[in-house]
């Protein structure tokens, strides 16, 4: 039995450690990406949305609150035995409610979301994981591997053929350009690491400006007058 590695083409070998580096890097970008677009979703419905239907459900309030009073006094306007039908003012108290009752409801529903999306983002990583651990440990060890048989089988075709310098020399420049290649993904794998932190710093200015704007409108409704309006009895 033959222990050669009955390696005809050096230059396949090249391409395939360049194939693999080429998966490696597509496969962290596909990675960031992804759980860029999960932490996106679960910020959107962990502190968006909840505080967005909160204030909705404030102002939907305010607006009932002054449809029944343009209701009320619509009905104490009194034209001799004449009164006004308030058809428009009912409307308006009707949609108001309306509005009041589907922004209620969206807080029990951006709950349920927000769970799904936790055990969604749950199983992602836990499926993902294993890609990960290939990706950051064994594809390593055999890009390791794979440079110590190029670098050992050149040698050995150097000192076997004398005339295959020219050969070399092509080989030499496929791998310098397969390095080249991966510190070009690495340097782009940074930049996009960059923006995805950009990104969650401006989110997270973003939910504490709709906070304080919160607790600003909520002090101006504190502090504002309060006037009482009193139709005129016929």
């Amino acid at each position: 039995m033959s222990d050669s590695a009955n390696v005809s083409s050096l230059e396949a070998v090249c391409q395939f450690a360049a194939s693999v580096m080429q998966f490696q890097q597509e496969a962290r970008l596909c990675m960031t990406a992804w759980d860029s677009q999960l932490r996106q979703v679960q910020f959107w419905l962990e502190r968006d949305r909840p505080g967005f239907w909160k204030r909705e459900i404030e102002n939907c309030t305010r607006e009932v609150a002054d449809a029944r009073i343009r209701l009320h006094q619509c009905r104490m306007r009194r034209v001799g035995d004449f009164r006004p039908t308030c058809f428009e003012e009912q409307k308006d108290l009707e949609q108001a409610k309306r509005n009041l009752d589907f922004s209620q409801k969206q807080i029990p529903r951006v709950k349920h979301w927000n769970i799904a999306a936790q055990h969604e983002a749950n199983e992602f990583h836990g499926r993902s994981g294993q890609l990960v651990q290939i990706l950051e440990r064994e594809i390593p060890r055999l890009l390791a591997i794979l440079r110590f048989s190029i670098d050992r089988l050149q040698a050995y075709a150097d000192v076997a053929s004398p005339t295959s310098a020219g050969n070399s020399s092509r080989l030499n420049r496929i791998v310098e350009a397969l390095e080249q290649s991966l510190r070009e993904q690495q340097d782009q794998l940074a930049d996009l690491n960059t923006l995805h932190q950009q990104l969650d710093s401006a989110q997270q200015a973003s939910a504490q400006q709709a906070v304080e704007a919160e607790a600003n409108q909520k002090d101006a409704g504190q502090n504002a007058p309060t006037t009482e309006e009193s139709d005129p009895q016929p």
